[in-house]
């Protein structure tokens, strides 16, 4: 039988979702059966539910009856909502596995079955009840959770050197190393007359303060084992002692010697050689075994800690029959809510109809009323021609802008879109000839201000967290010279796209291009202005003062 077990590429991901290859799919597919439990827009089927349970009863030997098997159920069906909820969360990250991932992995599954032919293959899956189709299809959601889990828990869990020595430094009593002391000893055993032998001790204790050579010592008055070694003990830690000798041993200095005492096998006079005092492990040497149990340990706890998540935020409704196996977390409650009101998106019921249509998806927040500060960069245009005898045009400079736009939602991807835009600018002469000294480019400060009104099409898959879109709009521009020139408002439009980023249910991001026309033909005899240096000329209206605007923002959603 060929068992899907996809081990993850990237650290940590072994997930207990396994993912055995069993028939039915989570979500999607013609079969019409029992469905035991909504999770958002995915389903758990009893055909999914029973080929699990029955795999898990292999996996632990074959006969799993009574208590047992409950709570087998009970994990079993926890798995299979888990594994929903990620799939689900894929869909909104936009995370999706390409063919050629799953080819590999399928490579991976041959080699590790030792199935060399194709039909081996072929055989294999018809075993297990499988086709090469729904193999690949079950391979692609097991990659796309690993994906997901890898995205979303892996990369919180922070296994950088300074956390790896907090840790070491926080647990630092996990590495001591205790304190040690090599010692030597005479042993004046009991063997005989007791009396005898404390006398001996003592008189061995006598020489050795008058200076008697300890090895000589040893020789003469020692029965110990170690007699031959100048009674060298070794190194000895706290605990390996009897506590009467421990108690001599580690109070003395380095070279002390201790007066006799009473033993169970006889009189000993202990000498410390050395001693090593308390020390601990260093990092260096502990870092990967740190590393090891954090890697893990830090893997389940976040992955749990997400999953709560992921189910607290879910909609989540169990059928009757499925409920003795499990029970979705209660929704949170608002802390505005009066007590005993209802919460909104309350899934812990089934539909009062009884059909198996999945609930509502709990609304995200991608289509309330949006507001959009922006600044950008605008390219200006010809303004006008003018006839004299040095000026051949005016001109409108390039400037940075900013402005605000406001968004609300009319149909399901159609915002009503209303937008103000400033550019603080210069017009500026293109001349004909070279111009008296003195005399520069720039006629006039200039205010550029744009107010459209509008419609944005929103592209791509509702819920995404990138969509582009597209905005057409109208509207006028009011174009403010110096005091002594005519201020000038027209008719103008604006065409132009980009993309909207959500970063989260209240913020979003916005980037987007602009082409902005702005007609400004309005008379035929244009108007007049005198200056010291070429005395008084007429400018002519051209058709269009065209502009693109390049901007960006951060949008907040209400």
């Amino acid at each position: 039988m060929v068992r899907l077990l996809c081990r993850p590429s990237r650290r940590g991901t072994r997930l207990a979702l396994a993912l055995l290859l069993v028939p039915g799919p989570l979500a999607g597919g013609t079969l019409v059966e029992r469905i035991l439990v909504h999770v958002n827009t995915r389903v758990v089927t009893q055909s999914q539910f029973d080929a699990r349970v029955q795999a898990a009863v292999v996996e632990t030997g074959g006969r799993v009856e009574g208590e047992r098997l409950e709570q087998l159920k009970k994990a079993v069906l926890g798995e299979l909502v888990n594994e929903a909820l990620l799939e689900d969360r894929a869909r909104d990250l936009d995370l999706v596995t390409s063919d050629a991932e799953v080819e590999e992995q399928v490579n991976r599954l041959k080699e590790a079955n030792n199935v060399t032919t194709e039909e081996q293959f072929q055989q294999a899956l018809a075993a297990s009840g499988l086709t090469p189709e729904r193999l690949r299809e079950q391979l692609k959601r097991t990659l796309t959770v690993q994906r997901v889990v890898g995205r979303e828990v892996n990369s919180k869990v922070d296994l950088s050197d300074d956390a790896l020595r907090l840790i070491y430094e926080n647990e630092k009593e996990t590495w001591r190393i205790p304190e040690k002391v090599h010692i030597a000893e005479i042993l004046v055993s009991r063997s005989g007359d007791g009396a005898s032998a404390e006398r001996r001790a003592k008189e061995a204790s006598e020489k050795l303060a008058g200076g008697m050579k300890w090895d000589v010592a040893v020789g003469l008055y020692s029965d110990g084992t170690t007699r031959e070694k100048g009674g060298d003990l070794g190194v000895v830690a706290r605990g390996e002692l009897v506590p009467e000798l421990e108690a001599v041993a580690f109070s003395l200095p380095v070279g002390g010697v201790s007066d006799p005492v009473a033993a169970r096998h006889g009189w000993h006079i202990v000498k410390v050689l050395e001693k090593t005092p308390v020390s601990y492990r260093p990092f260096a040497e502990v870092k990967a075994d740190i590393f090891k149990r954090e890697q893990e340990t830090q893997f389940q706890k976040k992955l749990a800690e997400y999953l709560e998540k992921l189910k607290r935020d879910a909609v989540i409704s169990v059928a009757e029959e499925a409920r003795a196996y499990y029970t979705p977390p209660a929704p949170e409650v608002p802390k505005e809510a009066a007590p005993g009101a209802t919460v909104e998106g309350d899934a812990g019921e089934p539909p009062e109809d009884g059909s198996e249509q999945p609930p509502e998806r709990a609304p995200r927040r991608e289509r309330g009323f949006e507001v959009t500060p922006t600044a950008g960069f605008r390219i200006g245009g010809t303004a006008s021609t003018a006839y004299s005898e040095y000026i051949e045009s005016l001109d409108v400079s390039e400037a940075l802008s900013f402005g605000l736009t406001l968004e609300l939602p009319l149909l399901r991807t159609v915002n009503l879109e209303l937008f103000w835009s400033h550019q603080d600018t210069e017009l500026t002469a293109s001349f004909r000839q070279e111009p008296p000294a003195g005399y520069g480019e720039k006629l006039t400060h200039l205010n550029v201000d744009t107010i459209h009104l509008g419609g944005l099409w929103l592209l791509g898959r509702e819920g995404a967290k990138v969509r582009p879109y597209m905005d057409l709009l109208f509207g006028v521009t009011i174009l403010t010279p110096a005091p002594q020139y005519s201020t000038m408002t027209r008719f103008s439009g604006s065409i132009g796209g980009g993309a909207k980023f959500r970063l989260s249910d209240a913020l979003g991001a916005r980037l987007g291009i602009r082409f902005m026309p702005v007609y400004v033909n309005a008379t035929s005899s244009g108007y007049t202005t005198c200056d010291p240096w070429y005395g008084c000329y007429t400018y002519y209206d051209s058709n269009y003062l065209l502009q693109w605007d390049a901007y960006t923002g951060l949008t907040y959603r209400f």
